[in-house]
């Protein structure tokens, strides 16, 4: 099996750079937060802007893993061809191109690009984009795709950016002659840890990202009000019937914060049933949103009380 590394480009060090520009901002805030966070809970200067520290501190630790990924993905990336197929692998994931399969192979695509464009170009340039004439292109290349070489298979594309392209045509070109030994199944299939088929799902991305707002307006509004809540609110057990007792008023983040976790085992539940039935795994995720309203109307009642 003759292997071929990608062109190394500046954009591996530009995602790397990131990263690091992510995880000190990330800990910065995390390290300013805790001596602002000290003593008993009544007595954290709790308002608006501290929560918006929160949420930069949490959305730049999010970015950092993001950009890790990528980097890693980046420097891990590598092209195979044996007498078979042609194989990409990159950070425990891989795809595979029957050689039979492959139509032709052309310098360069034009695509339609949007803004997730450029957020999938840190690093090396990966994801699914579409031509003009509607063909799918697997990226897989440092290169920008009207530089890379783009392998047609089966319908679909991949743009590859291997060291000396001529070299790396002619050997491919001369596997095909030999034929293949061994027939193939074409696919990409991402490491299992990643669960990539559940991130990438575009109804369940629209539930998480609708779950996520909810709560974090959820958070945000009780934040900006803290200040001017008593030093003591009425709490009841279950809001039916129960007696009202004198608790804390930090206990109204109780809400959110149960909010929050119910989500979490939503997703949790989620990734495992997606590979079996990712309709199930949509209608579990439909459940979190509905989850947010329910605790938010339950936080309305608490500060009516």
């Amino acid at each position: 099996m003759q292997r071929w590394r990608p062109v190394p480009t500046a954009r591996i060090w530009i995602g790397f750079a990131l990263t690091i520009i992510s995880l000190v901002g990330a800990i910065g805030l995390l390290l300013r937060l805790s001596t602002t966070l000290t003593g008993p809970i009544e007595q954290w200067p709790i308002n608006g802007w501290l929560f918006v520290e929160v949420v930069v501190a949490l959305a730049l630790l999010t970015l950092a893993v993001a950009f890790l990924y990528r980097t890693g993905a980046a420097l891990t990336l590598r092209y195979s061809i044996d007498r078979n197929g042609l194989y990409i692998q990159w950070l425990g994931s891989h795809a595979t191109i029957p050689l039979n399969l492959i139509d032709r192979i052309e310098q360069g695509a034009l695509a339609i690009s949007d803004w997730r464009a450029v957020l999938s170009s840190i690093g090396y340039y990966h994801g699914r984009v579409k031509t003009l004439d509607g063909t799918i292109i697997h990226r897989f290349t440092t290169r920008p795709l009207a530089e890379a070489l783009v392998i047609y298979a089966n319908g679909e594309a991949y743009a590859i950016s291997p060291v000396d392209p001529a070299g790396f045509v002619q050997e491919l070109e001369q596997r095909r002659r030999l034929g293949a030994i061994q027939t193939l199944t074409p696919g990409i299939e991402v490491a299992r840890f990643l669960v990539y088929d559940f991130w990438a799902d575009p109804v369940i991305r629209q539930l998480l990202f609708t779950t996520i707002i909810l709560n974090l307006l959820l958070f945000g509004a009780i934040a900006a009000i803290y200040p001017n809540l008593p030093p003591q609110i009425e709490w009841r057990g279950d809001q039916i019937g129960a007696a009202a007792e004198l608790a804390p008023r930090a206990r109204i983040f109780f809400l959110p914060i149960a909010a929050a976790l119910t989500a979490l085992f939503n997703v949790i539940g989620g990734l495992i049933v997606y590979r079996h039935s990712p309709l199930a795994a949509r209608l579990w995720q439909g459940f979190s949103p509905a989850v947010q309203l329910f605790f938010a109307i339950a936080t309305i009642a608490v500060l009516r009380s």
